[in-house]
């Protein structure tokens, strides 16, 4: 098996690098010492894939880019991508086509992708301790309540954290007062939590049972922005209340053919805020919302380009370069009614 290795300091949005249209990220708290971590990657696709270490800190996210053959897998320590036992994202460059799985001395996590802030982790019927380990996924700080419920659906006891930064993360050991069935993690933004039990710490993931619910506004008219076909990229969600606008953006879905790039200005979400991702399992919120539509251009300067996801990933350095969005790919595609944008599934 060959692969290369290459270190990158991501300072700006580069489409040359880890930028690609269907990539996917994988997250990953700081449960495990980084001289005992070890990463299994495994290619299940027919062609050699490129994957990155990712590494968070005020905003810059330093990259270790791998190659890794088809059909095969290969290790990774943590002490060749971590400075300190802290969490970190795994990136494909193509969705579905790498597993990664946290080596950690005897045990074994499957990481995920699962950033909502509404979480549910189950666990035996008997649990009476758990170690819980939380990762900020929001560039600024995030309440996160954590609630215990018995088999019988009683909340039986009930914590909250605060974590302070981006990428902070937070392990902590939760003994019961009496057995639990399953543990709702709840968040005033994007995060992601793992939860372990029993004395060899087996693994309970996080399910999204619904998409999280957001506040909406009915005086305002709301609409998805993404490509033509479904977006391996995300999607998201406007909200505008001007009338001349919004007769422009209708436009755009009566005659698709006009091609328009919603040019606009963004900033960090206030609380969840209504900008969610149609596209992604969970349905997750974004961090970022949409401000103010400064135009439907034909065309767009490169440096505004991209996609919501890659926005989400690198979004301090988006907002540093003044907050601009122009995805070239991305047209108004649908009108959005205030119960879709805050229930988050669609009507047919």
């Amino acid at each position: 098996m060959t692969f290369k290795v290459q270190n990158l300091l991501v300072v700006g949005f580069c489409l040359f690098t880890s930028v690609g249209y269907g990539s996917e990220l994988f997250y990953a708290p700081g449960f495990c010492p980084r001289d005992s971590l070890k990463i299994l990657v495994q290619n299940k696709s027919a062609e050699p894939e490129k994957w990155w270490t990712q590494v968070h800190e005020n905003g810059v996210i330093r990259e270790r880019y791998q190659e890794i053959d088809a059909k095969s897998e290969m290790k990774l320590a943590g002490s060749a991508f971590l400075p300190d036992d802290r969490g970190y994202s795994l990136k494909s460059a193509n969705a579905g086509t790498l597993k990664f799985t946290a080596l950690c001395e005897d045990q074994k996590v499957l990481l995920g992708s699962v950033t909502s802030p509404q979480v549910t982790h189950y666990l035996p019927a008997e649990t009476t301790a758990v170690k819980i380990s939380l990762l900020n996924l929001y560039l600024n700080s995030n309440i996160i309540t954590l609630k215990a419920f018995d088999t019988t659906g009683e909340l039986t006891e009930e914590k909250l954290i605060l974590l302070g930064k981006h990428y902070e993360t937070q392990n902590l050991k939760w003994i019961f007062k009496r057995a639990i069935a399953r543990i709702e993690v709840s968040a005033t933004a994007r995060m992601h939590s793992e939860v372990f039990y029993g004395d060899d710490l087996k693994h309970s993931p996080p399910l999204v049972l619904t998409p999280m619910t957001l506040p909406t506004d009915n005086d305002k008219k709301y609409f998805m922005i993404s490509t033509k076909g479904p977006s391996e990229n995300g999607s998201f969600v406007i909200a505008m209340d001007d009338e001349e606008t919004i007769s422009i953006a209708r436009e755009q879905i009566r005659n698709p053919e006009l091609e328009k790039i919603v040019v606009a200005r963004i900033a960090t979400g206030v609380g969840l805020g209504i900008n969610r991702n149609f596209q992604s399992k969970d349905k997750s919120p974004y961090s970022w919302t949409v401000t103010h539509v400064d135009s439907f251009g034909d065309f767009a300067h490169l440096d505004c380009d991209g996609s919501p996801d890659l926005v989400e990933e690198r979004l301090q350095q988006r907002l540093s370069d003044g907050g601009r969005i122009c995805f070239w790919r991305y047209r108004v595609v649908r009108e959005l009614s205030p119960d879709e944008v805050r229930s988050g599934i669609l009507k047919p």
